[in-house]
């Protein structure tokens, strides 16, 4: 048999060695990593759990090579790797316990080491006992900062924040091909576009339509927008939008300032070039932003707190669920802050739109004149030349970007009069994309991939 067969046959056999408190039944295998990679995380060395103390209403947990953990009562009743507190299945982990029922100050009947399989044993009322193997509890330690940073980056994805001579050096580009057939090219590709934002596919079909879908279900689902799923960007008559409406120069901006929840990724496919100009252009709104906060504090104060209305009214002709052609009327009316932070102050959010911006703001008349000043900083710091980011699509090149992060224009272009300058292009949700990357860095094995196991 195979070598992965192998490893399947051995872990069958030895599953004792891998707790189900931390791996989850080998019929559930397919979800994580190879059986190969599953022997292995099996069989490395672990620390040792040497001593188990209580203070107050936390067990201070300390392992043989010096590491110490401090669990609360309460998190460790409520993560309890036990079937009577977490429902498992291939296709779910879910919790049993009910908040309204739980006991949030509940007492422990007993605890201690267990040293022939190195797992701390806990006691609960209601029959429950809950078996904490040594690396699960190393691995979610809430007094770890290690165990922080690395459910911070599984989570988050923080952002490394980029000008044009830092983006220039690393801008990743990947073959097309390789990300529709190979599962860690697609990996790499949309971690980039989680870390730096933007990332590139080359050398993808030329002249052939449903390249975007094709990419797309390699991604996951679409978010339909009212341009449809699939759109379509060229200058044509009676244009829904600026950029069908005219081949020049068009303002940075982000898409769908005029929505309240709008796409946070856009794909973009060269379909047809122009026969001169039509470069794309990409600014890091979210490193302008963190410019401001140094540099003009004052402005970043403005952006984050006083918000603009954004109006788009119209319709659109575009393809319907059932491939019929459908008018879509639209009237979109959403208020935003042009640079949002969430509670501790990170920037979480750029967005803005000058073609879509309204008349309407709320607040004393003399504070207008302050927004605008501050909108101006804002938009010549954008304008900057440190901060810009330049591409030439080919024929065949996609690229996909953060579009509540990173503001996009294009250049003016000249084209064919029977070859006209199209790009075809969709919108996704980070929620889709981050899963995508989780999933696959499981399957894959990677460093970055966090164990599958009850509690999650």
């Amino acid at each position: 048999p195979s070598l992965d067969r192998r490893c399947t046959l051995f872990f069958e056999r030895v599953e004792i060695l891998a707790p189900r408190s931390l791996y989850p039944p080998i019929s559930s295998r397919g979800m994580l990593a190879s059986p190969l990679s599953r022997v292995v995380s099996a069989l490395r060395p672990l620390a040792t759990l040497s001593s188990v103390t209580r203070h107050d209403r936390i067990l201070r947990v300390k392992w043989d090579d010096g590491q110490t953990g401090d669990f609360p009562l309460v998190w460790m009743r409520d993560s309890s790797p036990d079937p009577q507190t977490y429902s498992l299945s291939p296709a779910m982990s879910a919790r049993n316990l009910h908040m309204s029922t739980f006991d949030v100050e509940v007492e422990p009947l007993s605890y201690s080491i267990s040293p022939s399989d190195n797992q701390l044993h806990v006691e609960w009322p209601g029959s429950v006992t809950s078996k904490f193997d040594s690396e699960w509890l190393l691995l979610r330690s809430p007094s770890s900062a290690a165990a922080a940073a690395r459910r911070h980056k599984w989570y988050l994805f923080p952002e490394e924040t980029w000008g044009k001579e830092e983006i220039e050096k690393r801008l990743k580009r990947y073959n097309y091909s390789d990300v529709i057939s190979d599962d860690k090219s697609l990996h790499d590709f949309l971690e980039s576009v989680c870390l730096d934002g933007i990332a590139v596919l080359t050398n993808g079909p030329k002249g052939e339509k449903g390249a975007v879908e094709k990419i797309a279900e390699r991604i996951g689902f679409m978010q339909r927008t009212h341009f449809g799923n699939v759109f379509e960007v060229c200058t044509k008559p009676d244009a829904s939008n600026m950029a069908y409406a005219v081949p020049s120069t068009l303002p940075f901006h982000t898409d769908f300032p005029s929505l309240s929840d709008p796409p946070q990724l856009q794909m973009l496919h060269m379909f047809i070039k122009a026969k001169e100009g039509g470069n794309s252009l990409f600014v890091d709104g979210f490193h302008v932003a963190e410019q401001l906060r140094v540099e003009r504090p004052d402005v970043f104060s403005l952006l984050s707190s006083r918000e603009c209305e954004f109006i788009e009214e119209g319709h659109d002709v575009h393809e319907g669920p059932a491939g019929e052609t459908m008018t879509f009327p639209y009237n979109m009316a959403a208020r935003h802050t042009t640079i949002k932070t969430d509670s501790s102050g990170r920037v979480v959010r750029v967005q803005f739109g000058n073609a879509m911006r309204s008349w309407f703001y709320d607040c004393e008349p003399e504070k207008i004149q302050e927004l605008y000043r501050a909108l101006k900083v804002f938009t010549d710091y954008v304008y900057q030349d440190r901060n810009l980011l330049k591409i030439t699509l080919q024929e065949g090149d996609t690229v996909l970007w953060a579009n509540t992060r990173l503001l996009h224009t294009r250049d003016g272009y000249v084209e064919d009069d029977n070859r006209r300058r199209t790009l075809t292009g969709c919108y996704f949700q980070w929620d889709i994309v981050k899963s995508r990357v989780r999933q696959l860095s499981r399957k894959l094995a990677l460093p970055s991939a966090q164990p599958s196991a009850v509690g999650n």
